[in-house]
């Protein structure tokens, strides 16, 4: 197998289960848990429970909620060597609300993850071996993710773009494997309408045009589709009730990323990762709903397709 890094954001989740979602001007009921959050994390306990033997470098904060933050993620199997305290500054925090059909709303105090800074990133990437596999989110500074692609080298480069922050350059399209937007960011990235699977292709079509290797876009109910210079490829959807839609995408990069560093065909590594994202939605929270990899195969014989 080979070697898988995540670089991204630690969140403190702070989770407001209610009916509905709110709208303006309404005071709801509900009840509110906390979990370990932010999307690289979350994609490197997916990593790890999905039989990856994951390093994670994030900045956390110097206060109560790192210590529980980091110690929740070694818990979960994630390497937490790379991991460094920002002096001064607090941890991030995201608050999400989340409906009974299992949509959500999510607002995102970025604190510590803001500081970390190109450098930061470099040293993160300095003793990582050329076949490793490495995964990128925009939930960090603009500046670090651009560190992360000129510091690239050899390795495979996996870049989620979520949230879009700015627009990838050209320079920055070469230097990226697979570029993972869900709909709303593929919109954003090319300025096409993305609500149907021939619509997707189209905006992968335009990033690959733009210099990425490879493009999967998340669908939702959809599935996901993958283009690159010699295959189009569409994964449906996997039936299931979904009581929290908040980690799918991330349950998504780090099944994806998982398969690959296992060297699997791109099909399998994509079915394989539309399944753990749809079995993390069956349950609550982010890190917690995170399948096993004895899960999503099993899942995935449930389903007749492994």
């Amino acid at each position: 197998m080979r070697p898988l890094v995540f670089i991204g954001t630690t969140n403190l989740d702070i989770v407001f289960y209610s009916e509905n979602l709110p709208t303006v001007g309404q005071s709801l009921m509900g009840t509110i848990e906390e979990f370990g959050g932010g999307k690289g994390a979350n994609q490197a306990v997916a990593a790890a429970r999905l039989g990856g033997d994951p390093y994670f470098a994030t900045m956390l904060g110097e206060d109560d909620a790192a210590a529980a933050l980091a110690r929740g993620l070694a818990d979960f199997g994630v390497k937490t060597d790379k991991m460094k305290r920002k002096r001064g500054a607090a941890s991030g925090k995201a608050l999400i609300f989340v409906s009974a059909k299992g949509t959500n709303m999510i607002g995102i105090d970025a604190g510590a993850n803001e500081k970390f800074s190109p450098d930061d990133v470099r040293a993160a990437l300095d003793d990582v071996p050329q076949d490793a596999v490495v995964v990128v989110e925009m939930g960090l500074p603009v500046e670090a993710c651009r560190a992360a692609f000129e510091a690239k080298g050899n390795r495979f480069l996996i870049f989620n773009p979520a949230p879009v922050r700015t627009q990838v350059s050209e320079a920055d399209c070469r230097s990226i494997n697979i570029i993972t937007p869900n709909e709303t960011e593929a919109e954003e990235l090319t300025g096409l309408p993305v609500t149907t699977v021939e619509e997707a292709f189209a905006a992968a079509m335009h990033l690959h045009d733009r210099g990425v290797a490879g493009v999967a876009i998340t669908l939702g109910d959809n599935g996901a589709v993958y283009l690159d210079a010699s295959r189009r490829i569409h994964q449906s959807a996997y039936p299931v009730n979904a009581v929290d839609t908040t980690a799918a995408g991330d349950a998504f990069n780090g099944a994806l990323a998982t398969a690959i560093a296992k060297e699997q065909e791109v099909e399998d590594a994509l079915s394989f990762a539309v399944a753990a994202a749809s079995v993390s939605v069956s349950r609550k929270g982010a890190q917690r709903s995170m399948p096993t990899e004895r899960e999503v195969r099993e899942f995935l014989a449930q389903q007749g397709a492994y």
